[in-house]
C-alpha cells in the first residue's frame, strides 16, 4: 500500500500506522484494506465450500474496497471459469496480470483456457489441472 500523501510504500514499523517518510495517519487506509483481505478470505472459504455465487459476492467486496489487488482479481477469475463464465474469468486473470505481469495463478489459468480453447487440452499433464 502507498501512502496517499507522499506516495511512499507503507511498511508497518513499531506497530504505528503512519507513513515513515511524511507521517501521515495511514489507519483509515489499514482499516479498508484489512476489510477487503477479510471479505478475500471469506470468498476462498465459500469456494472450498462450493459456494460460487457467494464466493463472488465476497471477492467483489474486496475488490470495491482494493481494486488494484492481483490477488483478488484472480480468485475472480477462477470462480468465474467455475462457473463456466470463461469470457469473464479470461478478463479478470488479465486484469490481475496488468496490475502484476507474473501474477502465479494468472499465468497458469490464462494458459490452460488458451490451450483447451485452441484444442490442445491433451498436451496438459495432471499437474497443470491440480
Amino acid at each position: 500500500m502507498k501512502c496517499p500523501v507522499c506516495r511512499a510504500t507503507y511498511r508497518p514499523v513499531n506497530e504505528t500506522p503512519s507513513c515513515r517518510r511524511c507521517g501521515a495517519d495511514l489507519s483509515p487506509l489499514i482499516q479498508i484494506h484489512d476489510q477487503a483481505v477479510w471479505h478475500y478470505r471469506q470468498a476462498i472459504q465459500l469456494v472450498k465450500a462450493g459456494d460460487y455465487a457467494a464466493a463472488q459476492t465476497q471477492n467483489n467486496r474486496a475488490l470495491a474496497l482494493h481494486y488494484n489487488n492481483a490477488d483478488f482479481h484472480a480468485l475472480a477469475g477462477q470462480v468465474w471459469a467455475l462457473q463456466g463464465e470463461f469470457q469473464l474469468a479470461s478478463a479478470a486473470w488479465k486484469q490481475a496480470l496488468k496490475l502484476e505481469p507474473l501474477h502465479p495463478v494468472a499465468c497458469s489459468c490464462l494458459r490452460i483456457l488458451t490451450e483447451l480453447s485452441q484444442g490442445d487440452i491433451f498436451r496438459l499433464t495432471e499437474s497443470d489441472l491440480g
